[in-house]
């Protein structure tokens, strides 16, 4: 029994390798955590030279909401499996875990929360820094730019 099992394991092996049009090769995507999302989109604005915002009620979170619905309807093309969420609670308006991330923004000294509210924040790093993470980014740049400005331009606060 198991010497024709094995003979029938042998046989399968020998008639997928002969016909390669029957595997599929699989490619690992790249894992984006919500710290790399939200750094990349900090690095953006940063090159874009948008550093101050001021937000309402959840304009942060439905900003970052449709940010992150845009990465999953390209997931595949952009090569990345986000392992996070952004999701608003719809009985509170807000996500939890993209305050979190805003917090581990703040401890990176990436952003100044400039409220306990989330309402208005500032962005700390520089042009140097907001390049390197970009370039570390297994996300494309285009896409981040492309989010950005569908996403996040309305949050920018006029300078002063």
């Amino acid at each position: 029994m198991v010497h024709s099992q094995s003979v029938m394991s042998a046989r399968l092996v020998a008639r997928l390798i002969s016909r390669p049009s029957n595997l599929q090769i699989n490619t690992m995507r790249n894992i984006l955590t919500a710290d790399q999302f939200v750094a990349g989109i900090i690095s953006v604005l940063t090159l874009k030279g948008q550093k101050q915002f001021v937000l309402k009620d959840a304009e942060l979170d439905q900003s970052f909401e449709g940010a992150f619905k845009e990465l999953v309807e390209q997931e595949e093309s952009l090569n990345v499996t986000p392992n996070f969420t952004f999701n608003i609670d719809p009985l509170h308006g807000d996500s939890v875990l993209l305050r979190e991330t805003l917090v581990a923004a703040k401890e990176k000294e990436l952003i100044a929360l400039n409220n306990p509210t989330f309402h208005t924040f500032s962005i700390k790093i520089d042009d140097v820094r907001a390049q390197r993470y970009l370039d570390a980014m297994p996300l494309d740049r285009t896409f981040l730019e492309a989010v950005v400005t569908r996403h996040f331009t309305k949050a920018v606060a006029p300078a002063a």
